[in-house]
C-alpha cells in the first residue's frame, strides 16, 4: 500500500492530497495541466518536501513531517521516467542504463543485457541517444529506471512527445511489463484515453486535490460530481430537478431515470456522455424507445476519427436558453453509414441509465 498525505503551499497554489493506493498496480494520476500531478510525483520521489503530511510505501516511511523523517531520493528505491528523459547524450544506451548500478563490472553488464532484452533493445546498447528514435530513447529511460529494481516506478507524461503509433505501442509494452514484473507504478497523464487504457485505478486531480479515486470504468460511468464529469470529458452536464424517484425535469422536459436516492425537488446535474445518445433509425424495428426527442442536427466537427454533432430538440427543450440541447459523438464510419451529412432530422433516445445524476 502506498499511503499519501501531502500538504504543500505555494504562492498561488496549494497541494492537499490524500490517497491510499494498492501496490503492484498501475495508478494513473489524471487531470488538467496545473492540477498538481507532477508535484505529487516530486514529493513521492523526494525532490519536493511537503510542509506537512506522511508518505509510506508498505512498511517503509519515506516522509513524516511530525517525526522528522525525510529520506533522500537515493534512499527511497524509487525509479522515475520524465517527459524530457534526461538521458546522458555522451553515453551509449547501455552506459545510460548502467549509470547508478553498483557491483562488479560483470554483474552490471549482465544486468544491462537483461534490461535491454526486457525493453526490446538487445541490438541497440552501443548507440548514443541521438542515434535512437524517440520510442527507443523512451525504452532506454524506462530500462534505466528499472535497473535499481525499484519498489515504485514514477512516470511523468513519458509518452506525450511521441507520435501516436509509438505511443500506442509503448502503452501496450508498459502494461505487459508491469504485469510481468508486478512493479508498482504511478503514471501521470492528461490524456483520458491513455489513462483509461493503462490504469488499474485512477485518481482524478483538480487544484491540488483528489476528487475521485476508482477504476477508470467506474469513474467514466459514475463521476462523483459535476467537476469530475467535466474533467473526464462528459460534454452534456445539464441542471435538473428531481420529480420523483424515477423521473427528472431537465429544462422543459421530464425524463425517466433509473431509481435515485435524491429527494423530490432536489436540484442536481444530469451527466450524459455524448457517445451514449442514441439515434433512432426510421427503418429500424418498431419498438418503444425511452425518453425520445425529435429535432435537428445543427452543426458538426470531426477530428478524422470521430464526429461531434449538435442536436436541437423541437418544442419542449432540455436547454431552452441555448442554441442546441445535446452534443452527440460517434465514429466517422457510423456517421457515414447513417448518411448524416444529408439526413439532418432525427429522433434521439436517452436510456434511463444514461442519465447519471450528481449533486449541484
Amino acid at each position: 500500500m502506498l499511503s499519501l498525505y501531502i500538504r504543500k503551499t505555494f504562492d498561488a497554489f496549494a497541494l492537499d492530497l490524500h490517497l491510499d493506493a494498492s501496490t503492484e498496480k498501475i495508478i494513473v494520476l489524471f487531470g488538467a495541466s496545473g492540477a498538481g500531478k507532477s508535484l505529487t510525483l516530486a514529493a513521492i520521489a523526494g525532490f519536493l518536501a511537503p510542509d506537512a503530511g506522511r508518505i509510506a510505501l508498505d512498511e517503509r516511511v519515506l516522509f513524516d513531517a511530525e517525526r522528522g523523517i525525510n529520506l533522500i531520493p537515493q534512499a527511497r528505491r524509487i525509479g522515475m521516467v520524465r517527459q524530457d528523459l534526461a538521458l546522458f547524450p555522451h553515453l551509449s544506451a547501455a552506459d545510460n542504463i548502467a549509470y547508478g548500478l553498483r557491483g562488479t563490472r560483470a554483474a552490471k553488464e549482465k544486468r544491462v543485457r537483461e534490461l535491454l532484452a526486457l525493453v526490446h533493445l538487445e541490438n541497440f546498447g552501443a548507440r548514443k541517444p541521438s542515434e535512437l528514435s524517440g520510442g527507443q530513447q523512451q525504452r532506454v529511460a524506462l530500462a534505466r529506471a528499472l535497473a535499481i529494481e525499484p519498489s515504485l516506478l514514477l512516470l511523468d507524461e513519458p509518452f506525450s512527445a511521441l507520435d501516436l503509433a509509438t505511443r500506442i505501442e509503448l502503452r501496450r509494452e508498459l502494461k505487459e511489463l508491469q504485469q510481468r514484473l508486478k512493479t508498482s507504478m504511478f503514471f501521470v497523464t492528461h490524456d483520458l484515453g491513455e489513462a483509461a487504457l493503462l490504469a488499474d485505478e485512477m485518481a482524478v486531480l483538480d487544484s491540488g486535490r483528489v476528487l475521485q479515486f476508482d477504476t477508470p470504468n467506474e469513474i467514466l460511468r459514475a463521476p462523483l460530481n459535476s467537476r469530475v464529469a467535466q474533467i473526464v470529458g462528459v460534454k452534456n452536464i445539464l441542471p435538473a430537478t428531481i420529480v420523483n424517484a424515477n423521473c427528472v425535469r431537465i429544462g422543459e422536459r421530464e425524463l425517466d431515470i433509473a431509481a435515485t436516492n435524491f429527494g423530490r425537488g432536489a436540484e442536481v446535474f444530469a451527466c450524459i456522455r455524448a457517445e451514449r445518445v442514441l439515434l433512432v433509425r426510421r427503418e429500424g424495428p418498431a419498438r418503444v424507445h425511452p425518453n425520445t426527442l425529435e429535432g435537428t442536427l445543427l452543426d458538426e466537427e470531426s477530428d478524422g476519427n470521430d464526429v461531434m454533432l449538435k442536436f436541437r430538440a423541437d418544442g419542449a427543450r432540455l436547454k431552452p436558453e441555448a442554441d442546441f440541447d445535446l452534443q452527440i459523438d460517434m465514429p466517422v464510419y457510423v456517421y457515414e453509414r447513417l448518411h448524416l451529412a444529408r439526413e439532418r432530422r432525427w429522433t434521439i433516445s436517452l436510456k434511463p441509465n444514461v442519465l447519471h445524476l450528481v449533486p449541484e
